[in-house]
């Protein structure tokens, strides 16, 4: 009979009241903003974190594509390969046979 009593008293709230707990009401709602506190700002810094992580992995794929197009340009930009591309296009344009002169201005 006493396990029944204890389990009504657990489910009927009775327990609360003559632990004193009720007394202490204001100091367990402050634990409790607290915990809540605590996990809203833990998955708040997780976010920040996964995103963080997203934007180092996008500058490093950025900066590996710059790289990239960096080097192919120096590449096509080297004289022979202009030479090459004007013939291509049928263009007119030679390269120069003698070196530029320097004028001099008295």
């Amino acid at each position: 009979m006493a396990k029944k009593k204890w389990v009504s008293d657990i489910m009927g709230g009775q327990i609360l009241i003559s632990s004193g707990i009720m007394q202490q009401m204001g100091f367990v709602l402050y634990i409790f903003l607290l915990v809540i506190l605590y996990i809203s700002l833990n998955f708040t810094i997780e976010n920040r974190l996964v995103t963080e992580r997203h934007n180092q992995r996008e500058i490093k794929n950025l900066k590996a594509h710059y790289t990239g197009i960096k080097a192919r340009l120096l590449y096509q930009s080297k004289r022979i390969e202009i030479e090459k591309k004007l013939v291509e296009y049928n263009s007119e344009l030679k390269s120069p046979v003698n070196p530029p002169s320097i004028i001099e201005l008295d």
